[in-house]
């Protein structure tokens, strides 16, 4: 996604009055805008009731075992000082030892806090585990003997599938719709099939609402999110190339059109209806997207809202769920259920943590950054996508001043809406341990400006190492 200052302007934005600070910070020059769009290529994101579990984790020799654990540190060194600050609003927290499983810190370590952009950390471990690390978005056409004038393009929850004629879209690398339509054009000529006349727009893998109550209508118009389809190229974008770009009302009707177009003069005067493939349909064209593990460094290091909502989608029918919002959370918590995660507390709205209504404990994203580091490759695969403190995606231009000492120490998911900020992963601290955090910044009192406060109570963390205490 587009950045400023290293952080993804869905990350920026405040929501619902965001716009007054995004202007106010730029005439300032605080916010610079610099596009940051690593792209496909990838050379080296309402009340509801909530399942319980025991808060008993599994068994796992590899993995350290954490159940709503106390603090059970004694050190000396304090970030009290750091976790005053006015500009953190309402603050929660949390600090293990990676190597004993020891929390060295904990505020509000076991109360439901505000996720933001976090969530998707823990919509790529679902990801991971329910589908695999070489799971592919799939995009079909299909016919039927008996109308052969008739096509339909089968939407598979993609939304990376590039519509340009030649080139790369924000997603380098990506499927292209015009190979989608040579495949076409050689069915038709091998078959002697000399017009489309009618053109079937199939998005009814993804059901329910395509919008989330919570989010703001403004998140379409202004480029950080589109409706939740089935079916659509380039994440909807108006402009393919420019990562924060308006998305359409029609996202389903914008990739038929866009279809129609890479077919040519094959379905030149072809309408365009929506509907269902028919069963028993055969598959004349598909094309694939990048690998899950490829999708997930992109989404998790530019925190791309697109993918982390398809992806939410297809954990839910890797479970046997309906792929819909109100299904994201009990898939998930099937998907992770071997991991033996606490979701008391936790309620998941979206996939992309867009919602305000979202909210995981900081001891559930500790467990999970320790089972992660402790677990298969593909699982550690997860935070190969994590910005890296002063380096890379939306930490890039953060921990600055007095932070700069833990630049390139901290590896971690950010999070920013509206009155609600977070930062989830761990570091290397300077006495050299390994420690993972996650802390949580809410309400009225937070700004843009409580990012800085962010990085200064983990570059504090950082300092403190093992002698980290709660006093």
């Amino acid at each position: 996604m587009v950045t400023l200052l290293g952080v993804s302007l869905t990350e920026k934005k405040p929501k619902f009055a965001y716009l007054k600070q995004v202007v106010i910070g730029a005439l300032s020059g605080v916010l610079v805008l610099s596009l940051s769009i690593v792209g496909f290529g990838f050379v080296g994101a309402s009340t509801t009731s909530t399942t319980k579990n025991s808060g008993t984790t599994k068994t796992d020799s590899t993995k350290t075992q954490i159940t709503n654990p106390a603090t059970t540190s004694g050190g000396s060194c304090s970030i009290a000082t750091q976790t005053a600050d006015k500009r953190l609003g309402t603050f929660t927290g949390q600090v293990i030892d990676l190597n004993t499983g020891t929390v060295l810190y904990d505020n509000g370590g076991s109360t439901g806090s505000i996720t933001a952009s976090t969530i998707k950390y823990l919509t790529a471990a679902a990801a991971m585990k329910a589908l695999g690390s070489s799971f592919k978005f799939s995009t079909k056409v299909v016919y039927s003997p008996s109308t052969p004038d008739t096509i339909t393009l089968v939407g598979g929850g993609d939304p990376t599938l590039n519509s340009l004629a030649s080139g790369d879209s924000v997603y380098k690398g990506a499927a292209k719709l015009s190979d989608l339509a040579a495949q076409v054009q050689t069915w038709a000529q091998a078959n002697g099939v000399t017009e489309v006349r009618h053109l079937v727009l199939d998005a009814s893998l993804f059901t329910g609402s395509t919008w989330e109550t919570s989010w703001p209508t403004s998140e379409r118009t202004l480029g950080f999110q589109p409706q939740i389809t089935a079916l659509m190229v380039d994440g909807d974008r108006a402009n393919p190339r420019n990562a924060v770009s308006a998305r359409s009302i029609d996202p389903v009707g914008h990739a038929g059109r866009q279809f129609k177009i890479a077919l040519g003069s094959l379905a030149a005067n072809a309408d365009i209806t929506n509907g269902v493939a028919r069963a028993g349909a055969t598959k004349i064209a598909e094309v694939n997207s990048a690998k899950l593990s490829t999708m997930i460094k992109y989404m998790i290091s530019q925190s791309d809202n697109t993918l982390a909502e398809m992806l939410a989608r297809q954990v839910a029918l890797a479970e046997g769920l309906p792929a819909n919002f109100e299904s994201i959370q009990a898939a998930y918590q099937k998907a992770l259920s071997s991991m033996g995660l606490n979701f008391n507390a936790a309620a998941i709205k979206d996939g992309s943590g867009e919602s305000k209504n979202d909210l995981i404990t900081p001891a559930l994203f500790n467990d999970l950054t320790a089972k992660v580091l402790a677990g298969t490759a593909d699982l550690r695969s997860i935070v190969s996508g994590f910005p890296v403190a002063g380096k890379s995606g939306t930490l890039v231009s953060r921990f600055t001043g007095a932070n700069a000492v833990a630049r390139g120490k901290v590896y971690a998911k950010t999070g920013s809406i509206f009155h609600a900020y977070s930062l989830v992963g761990y570091l290397d601290a300077k006495d050299g341990s390994r420690l993972a955090f996650a802390v949580f910044a809410s309400g009225p009192a937070t700004s843009v400006a409580t990012r800085t406060a962010i990085d200064t109570v983990v570059t504090g963390i950082y300092n403190c190492g093992l002698d980290l205490g709660n006093n």
